[in-house]
């Protein structure tokens, strides 16, 4: 069956929605592994943590093409186009966090961590995105 030009619309949408949760489930673990998820509102504590991220996840993504068009997807450039994207967001996330924070001091392992980690939780999304797009596009 061929796709319809608006099943490629949601795709897209879909994929950046899936993103931005990938962002905020990475955010909640790390906020959960760390013990300082917020008890008394356990989902807004990590939606005010999780913003920035988000929000330059978004402005970075479509300049460096993190959201091609369906036409332009394989796996390599889904997964590599991700990796660009979080090696400039990831560091101006927390940058933009501790400015607002009036943190000067930004730890090494804390960054590294979020490169990794959060790389790793894009790079896993994507993968099963993908695979899973390929096995629906195809019927």
């Amino acid at each position: 069956m061929k796709m319809l030009p608006m099943s490629k619309k949601w795709a897209r949408i879909i994929l950046i929605i899936g993103d931005l949760a990938t962002l905020i489930s990475f955010v909640y673990v790390g906020q959960n592994d760390h013990g300082t998820i917020d008890a008394a509102n356990p989902a807004m504590g990590v939606l005010l943590a999780s913003w920035e991220f988000a929000l330059l996840w978004i402005v970075v993504g479509f300049p460096l093409g993190a959201f091609p068009r369906v036409e332009e997807w394989t796996s390599r450039s889904l997964l590599a186009r991700a990796v660009v994207t979080w090696l400039v967001t990831a560091p101006l996330a927390i940058l933009l966090r501790f400015l607002i924070q009036s943190r000067w001091n930004i730890a090494t392992l804390f960054l590294a961590a979020t490169l990794g980690f959060g790389l790793v939780f894009l790079f896993v999304w994507r993968l099963l995105f993908f695979l899973v797009w390929q096995i629906v596009a195809h019927r």
